[in-house]
């Protein structure tokens, strides 16, 4: 069985042909390439030495120019292969700042939510301002989350436009929006929770949204680190 290689995630599929999309990170059929390792073929014999047929001394010495023109070009280096910039970027893939930091949002967000249920329930207004305490926390830090988001994107999957990453980052600015949304909506109106009022449903389902969306990032987040 042949062995195929996504050149974006680096997904390895086993089979005749390669899939017509990589069940990792949605590159489609054209971007796998053929890995497989070719049969080791038998030694062969070696051949008889052919006798000297002048002396060592003799033989004629390679002119400059011919030894210059054997040696291989050296590859053309990116300008920015050196700059700080790049350093900094490899340092923050290298030691994975955007699983770090993308578990802020990931860790308030379920107990936001308990807490604007758990007040709407029970009038309890001090989880509503936990709950606001904590969307100011998501809200403050999504940019980074998402900047750091970019990084990975460009350094370990080249930028790729596949599903996936179209998914992950609609769902990264989803989440941005709305975080900050119900942040300064709790801060203007923090009854909205406790109170019944006509926008109290629409508060409910954007919280759901945020929510939903935060989730469907982090599945898909875990498909590109837990390959297997």
């Amino acid at each position: 069985m042949k062995k195929w290689k996504c050149l974006v995630c680096g997904y390895i599929h086993t089979g005749e042909e390669p899939p017509e999309k990589c069940p990792v990170c949605g590159a489609p059929k054209s971007q796998f390439i053929d890995v497989t390792e070719p049969e080791a073929p038998a030694p062969k014999p070696a051949p008889p030495a052919a006798p000297e047929t002048q002396p060592k001394g003799d033989l004629p010495e390679i002119s400059a120019p011919v030894a210059a023109a054997k040696k291989t070009a050296p590859e053309p280096v990116s300008p920015f292969a050196d700059s700080r910039r790049r350093r900094l970027f490899e340092m923050m893939t290298k030691y994975h700042g955007h699983p770090i930091s993308v578990h802020i949002p990931n860790g308030l967000l379920p107990v936001t939510i308990l807490f604007i249920i758990l007040s709407a329930l029970f009038s309890i207004k001090g989880m509503t301002t936990a709950a606001t305490y904590n969307l100011g926390a998501v809200a403050l830090s999504m940019p980074l989350v998402l900047f750091l988001g970019w990084v990975d994107w460009q350094n370990r999957f080249n930028g790729a436009i596949t599903d996936v990453f179209i998914v992950k980052i609609a769902c990264g600015i989803i989440v941005t929006a709305t975080a900050w949304f119900l942040f300064i909506w709790l801060l203007v109106n923090p009854a909205v929770v406790t109170t019944p009022q006509p926008s109290r449903v629409a508060f409910f389902l954007i919280n759901l949204i945020m929510l939903g969306a935060a989730s469907i990032a982090g599945w898909y987040g875990g498909k590109l680190v837990f390959r297997d």
